[in-house]
């Protein structure tokens, strides 16, 4: 089995050739691409039409229906060549294209900078890419698609029963198998949320936590195990309290839960590594 520092070997960002950095740059930018229009297709409302879905039609204008020339699908060039309007009907892009273009590029260079192109590397774009696309579902639609959760969880199965990957190192002290590590974690996070609602049902009458949040606070458990998910809770909850007192207004009885549990598994992930790496940096 292998562990998290073997997924750490620092590789100078400077070996790196300027074609490979930019090879790395625009795959990035293009799966931002491909996330944004993931949720934009994954709407409830679109995904009811039969004629649509994530992979059909190819690319158009949602105003006037015409299809987008390849040449402004390139990212980030082909929205400033349309000047941020469509060639055609002169109807705005969303910024949203752009800004998720620019923030896969970010992550990803960020990622290759800490890890070059190793394993580790493609699995936390993977996940950043899955938690990209629930963010933004839960936050305009209250949508958890079963389909994303079950695909973190066979990555947190399959990452730490294979590789040992995200295995806390108090876990390996007691010599606790990675698949045990995973599963602990998403029996715990699962049933914690469900339990919640479980009582608050009993006195409410009603469900105060919807089920795709079960699942997913599931997976992440599954990723960083049952260690992580008080944290995780703490701090999803504390960005739910701010996020209600700016926006109760617009949020007057439903929160989208699954985003600040996204949001506080990322804060868990850069507090954790940052410990790691400065551990890797002593050995």
């Amino acid at each position: 089995m292998l562990n998290i520092y073997e997924f750490n070997q620092y590789r100078d960002f400077d070996s790196f050739s300027n074609l490979e950095l930019f090879i790395i740059a625009f795959a990035c930018m293009c799966v931002g691409s491909f996330a944004q229009s993931v949720i934009h297709r994954s709407n409830p409302k679109i995904l009811n039409k039969k004629k649509l879905n994530i992979f059909y039609p190819r690319s158009f204008c949602p105003n006037c229906k015409n299809q987008i020339n390849p040449l402004y699908l390139i990212p980030l060039l082909g929205f400033i060549f349309q000047l941020g309007k469509c060639i055609k009907c002169r109807e705005k892009i969303s910024i949203e294209y752009p800004l998720a273009e620019i923030s896969f590029l970010l992550i990803g260079l960020i990622l290759v900078y800490s890890y070059g192109l190793s394993l580790f590397f493609y699995i936390t774009f993977l996940i950043f890419f899955l938690y990209y696309i629930l963010f933004f579902l839960d936050l305009k639609f209250f949508y958890l698609p079963f389909g994303l959760n079950i695909s973190l969880i066979l990555i947190g199965l399959t990452t730490n029963g294979f590789y040992n990957m995200f295995v806390d190192s108090f876990f390996n002290l007691l010599n606790v198998n990675g698949l045990l590590f995973s599963l602990y974690g998403f029996f715990f996070g699962f049933f914690t949320l469900w339990s919640v609602n479980f009582f608050y049902r009993l006195i409410r009458k009603k469900d105060g936590i919807g089920g795709g949040d079960f699942i997913l606070f599931g997976a992440i458990g599954s990723i960083f195990g049952p260690v992580s998910l008080s944290f995780i809770l703490l701090v999803s909850s504390l960005i739910g309290c701010i996020f209600f007192l700016i926006n109760k207004e617009v949020y007057d009885n439903r929160l989208p839960f699954g985003s600040f549990l996204i949001l506080g598994s990322i804060i868990y992930f850069v507090t954790k590594n940052f410990e790691l790496l400065d551990n890797f940096l002593v050995l």
